[in-house]
């Protein structure tokens, strides 16, 4: 019995996979035991030790990945390649006459209540059945092996695996392959399988636990034959080192689309995978920051990478240098992690120079957002002070960005800083232009905002911080509607309005005052914030075309002074909404229009 168990064996028990750790004897107990890992970390007792006693080391970091069961326990039997092929896709009644057919064939199908009559699904099964059309073939978690490809322990001179064309035979058209959470030991055994499928363009192999990669020269360029036409890979949650990980990658010539999800990794040693790859995911992992993702700044063609779901909060280790990714990457997905900092944008267009496409949405940033004022800021204000902060961005969180919205983003952005300048002394400036490094640039953009220091500073918990005085005014369209000629009494009144108060109280308030119902108030906000005013297509034109002999550029800055300013405005929408999550400052005009 002893013979049947060695250290690295994948057994099933029960549909649930395992690798053996240890097999011997533990103290205080009778008779043999197995020590073994399972994949589920979730189902075992303890780590490898028992009664204070450590018996095996695990991969997984869990404290409850590892049991002991008495080698007399049955495993699940294992299959080969085509056994779990035909286990998956071969019906037993596909061929059996209709006489013979068990009775569950007849029996009525209802979906509530209603009878329902299949059709096609022989066709399919029909279809299935027929191993050698089969192109996508999924076989994750059919306990399959492939023993005769596995290292031999003896005759040292004897490299590879033998040569077989089983596979082949049957199946011969598959184009991707999923041989996930399977009993599989060696590397050597999926190499055995793919040699035979010429045809294959993605394979996965996620949740297998590889006790060797391993491979002479002559393996691997056996490997990288049978390699040679797939484009993408996953092995996801194998728990193999990131340095063996990379050793897989260069066993596949033509490899651009590459995934080590959930593996654990919390850095990358200096280890490189394929140069070939273009999008890489590392989702799900423990990496805590840019920088100890250095191996990868070597990748020259690296277009996508996605490192959602880990624990990201930072560019650099204290103790390391600025790395620099390939201007090729132009798609990077931060979403989930641990970014608590507008600093982390810093530096990002730094790291990540082709970046056009961001994605950071769940971070514990935006949950907690205020503005210099301790007002509290929305979801849609970060993502505007996110696209502010970085010029180059097209895409922001899965939505392409507009001109408009630029020009919005970069404008508000500008107002808050300003408005964070308002409330802070002439020494504590430096500091916080450095936490703005666009600042200049939004400067020379839209125009140098006046800097109004007030005396002293309000206490963000006092009262007064929590009113805001608004200023009404009736607009054109609204002294038409009242029938009456403006004057400063009449048209015009001040009031101070809580922030928490909603956009509905505020439009009864303005109705109330004026007369005016507030179903048909609208009431706009005036920034007092300056913007170039909207081009027209000749004006567009002109800009764009060129005069040879330089003729019309008769400003320095070639017409761009020349070009008017339109303040920007913003309607107050009824709803539920606070009006001190619609205004910005303790003072604010209004206009109040007709609809």
């Amino acid at each position: 019995m002893s013979k049947a168990f060695y250290v690295g064996k994948r057994l099933s028990f029960d549909g649930q996979l395992c690798t053996v750790r240890y097999h011997g004897e533990v103290q205080g107990t009778k008779g043999e035991w197995l020590g073994v890992e399972w994949d589920d970390a979730s189902r075992g007792k303890h780590s490898g030790e028992h009664a204070g006693v450590k018996y095996f080391e695990c991969i997984s970091k869990s404290a409850t990945a590892a049991s002991f069961v008495r080698p007399t326990r049955r495993p699940d039997p294992e299959r080969s390649f085509l056994e779990a092929l035909k286990a998956k896709y071969v019906s037993e009644t596909i061929n059996m006459p209709k006489a013979q057919m068990p009775e569950q064939q007849d029996r009525t199908i209802r979906i509530s209540g209603k009878e329902v009559e299949e059709l096609g699904f022989d066709k399919i099964r029909e279809q299935l059945a027929d191993l050698k059309e089969l192109r996508i073939v999924i076989l994750d978690g059919l306990c399959m092996s492939r023993p005769l490809a596995r290292r031999r322990e003896t005759g040292s001179d004897v490299v590879g695996w033998p040569e077989a064309t089983d596979i082949k035979e049957s199946c011969p058209k598959i184009t991707e392959l999923d041989l996930s959470r399977n009993l599989f030991e060696d590397w050597r055994e999926v190499a055995s399988i793919c040699e035979q499928l010429d045809r294959l363009k993605s394979l996965r192999v996620d949740g297998n636990r590889f006790t060797s990669i391993s491979l002479c020269p002559v393996e691997v360029e056996r490997c990288q034959r049978a390699f040679r036409n797939v484009k993408s890979l996953k092995l996801e949650n194998c728990l193999l080192t990131w340095e063996k990980i990379a050793k897989i990658t260069i066993l596949f010539p033509s490899l651009t689309t590459f995934s080590a999800a959930n593996n654990a990794y919390d850095t990358l040693s200096e280890h490189y995978p394929a140069s070939t790859i273009t999008d890489l995911s590392l989702e799900d992992n423990e990496i805590s920051y840019i920088s100890d993702l250095h191996p990868l700044t070597k990748l020259p063609n690296l277009q996508r990478l996605i490192l959602k779901f880990n624990k990201i909060s930072d560019i650099i280790r204290p103790d390391a240098t600025l790395p620099t990714f390939s201007p090729t990457l132009k798609e990077v997905d931060l979403s989930y992690n641990s970014i608590i900092t507008w600093s982390f944008y810093h530096t990002l267009e730094t790291v990540f120079p082709g970046l056009t496409s961001l994605r950071v949405s769940h971070n514990p940033l935006y949950q907690s957002l205020r503005a210099a004022d301790g007002r509290a800021l929305t979801a849609e204000d970060g993502y505007m002070l996110t696209l502010a902060r970085l010029g180059n961005l097209k895409t922001l969180n899965f939505s392409p960005i507009s001109a408009k919205e630029r020009l919005n983003a970069e404008s508000y952005y500008l107002s808050l800083i300003a408005r964070e300048l308002n409330f802070s002394s002439p020494e504590e400036a430096a500091r916080i232009l450095a936490s703005h490094p666009r600042y200049a640039y939004l400067c020379e953009e839209y125009g140098e905002p006046v800097i109004n220091r007030t005396a002293g500073t309000l206490n963000p918990n006092s009262l007064a911080a929590r009113l805001i005085r608004f200023t009404f005014y009736l607009g054109a369209s609204a002294q038409v509607f009242l029938g009456q000629a403006p004057s400063e009494e009449t048209s015009k009144f001040e009031t101070e309005i809580p922030k928490s108060c909603t956009a509905y109280t505020l439009l009864g308030v303005v109705g109330k005052h004026f007369g005016i119902s507030p179903i048909k108030c609208r009431l706009i906000w005036e920034t007092g914030d300056w913007l170039p005013a909207p081009r027209d297509e000749d004006t567009a034109d002109s800009d764009w075309e060129s005069d040879s002999d330089g003729e019309g550029a008769d400003t320095e800055d070639g017409g761009k002074s020349a070009r008017e300013k339109v303040m920007r405005e913003v309607e107050i929408v009824p709803g539920t909404r606070a009006v001190g999550n619609w205004v910005d400052g303790m003072e604010v005009t209004v206009r109040v229009e007709v609809r």
